[in-house]
């Protein structure tokens, strides 16, 4: 399949790919049907479907609460030289031996299949992210892609510039 912009119209084509027994695109009364289907599946596999952190959007996580599911407090969201921040090195929530940190790989936090945990991409109840006033922005989650409510907490540290 290819695409061609040409005096303002977009055409799509397909000749190369079918054989010179199945060229029926131009002559057949359904092959702008199955164009625009087909344009149409290109330009929605374009948009992203899952949650990703714009740098616009950094201020709504700065000061964010990371709270788990049971209520426990797991750091906040912000710039490493904020003492809470869980991108502090030198802060209880950005170790590994911490219980209420999720970078602990033993913790229930921060293991890979714990249903409370940030990097078990299908976890029922990953911790969320509660803003300064209060409201709940999203889950604190790797995954899964598809659910628009998660956010990878790399993807806020690195687009953030928090590392």
């Amino acid at each position: 399949m290819y695409l061609i912009l040409s005096e303002s119209r977009l055409i799509l084509g397909w000749d190369w790919i079918l054989s010179p027994r199945t060229r029926i695109w131009r002559n057949n009364a359904g092959s702008r049907f199955i164009k625009i289907k087909c344009l149409l599946i290109t330009v929605l596999m374009s948009f992203p479907i899952f949650a990703e952190v714009n740098s616009w959007e950094c201020s709504k996580f700065e000061g964010a609460k990371i709270i788990a599911s049971d209520g426990t407090p797991l750091g906040k969201l912000g710039p490493r030289w904020e003492s809470d921040s869980i991108f502090n090195d030198s802060s209880e929530h950005s170790t590994s031996w911490s219980s209420n940190s999720i970078f602990n790989s033993s913790s229930d936090y921060g293991n890979t299949y714990s249903s409370d945990s940030v990097f078990n991409d299908s976890a029922s109840n990953p911790p969320r992210i509660i803003s300064e006033e209060g409201e709940e922005i999203g889950k604190l989650s790797v995954g899964p892609s598809w659910d628009s409510t998660r956010y990878d907490p790399n993807d806020i540290k690195f687009t953030c510039d928090w590392d």
